[in-house]
């Protein structure tokens, strides 16, 4: 059965919603390191280049991990929404190693 189905078929106080439920959404908000990127731009145009390069570098890596994480995240709900769960056993795998019977 697909998860998904499964899921949405428990009553609403069951405990395993918890358990096989949906991962959460993580939206990476990247206005944050793309300021602090800009501002790092502005501090190399006027001079201060070590506070700069500081500012544009970590800025950079800032905004690869958001981005890594928000990726994370949404490949885990796609993982999610094409699982597959045995109502015989407790056991939850991808569709893509189902076993047709």
């Amino acid at each position: 059965m697909a998860l998904p189905e499964y899921v949405a078929s428990l009553p609403r106080e069951s405990p395993l919603h918890g358990k096989y439920g949906q991962p959460p959404e993580y939206k990476a908000q990247l206005l944050l390191p793309a300021g602090a990127c800009a501002l790092g731009v502005v501090a190399l145009v006027s001079g201060a280049v070590a506070a700069g390069l500081l500012l544009v570098a970590g800025s950079i890596g800032v905004g690869v991990w958001l981005w890594r994480k928000a990726s994370a995240a949404e490949e885990a709900r796609a993982r999610w929404a094409r699982s597959l769960i045995c109502r015989q056993c407790p056991a939850v795998f991808p569709r893509e190693d189902a076993v047709v019977a």
